[in-house]
């Protein structure tokens, strides 16, 4: 998977995206991807996930698979904070 998505809105305008992470879920076995325009809303930068399926972003459709990736998103959030905190 490249480092970049690049998705094109309802007028066919392409936008370009740069994924923060993806991974494979064992419980669902999917693929997800977590992307980013580093756009912000009250200070915080927007993000937005899919399943990724054969070069195909596919909508979430479940709660736990939101839960499922919001835990990831926080994880990861969380061991980067306590990484840079501590240097």
């Amino acid at each position: 998977m490249n480092k970049t998505l690049i998705i094109k809105n309802e007028h066919n305008e392409e936008k370009e995206y740069d994924i923060l992470f993806s991974f494979e879920s064992k419980d669902t076995n999917k693929k997800y991807v977590v992307y980013t325009d580093y756009t912000k809303d009250n200070d915080t930068i927007n993000c937005w996930s899919n399943i990724y399926e054969e070069g195909r972003l596919l909508p979430i459709k479940t709660e736990e698979e939101l839960s499922l990736i919001n835990d990831m998103l926080n994880t990861l959030s969380n061991s980067t904070r306590q990484k840079y905190n501590n240097n």
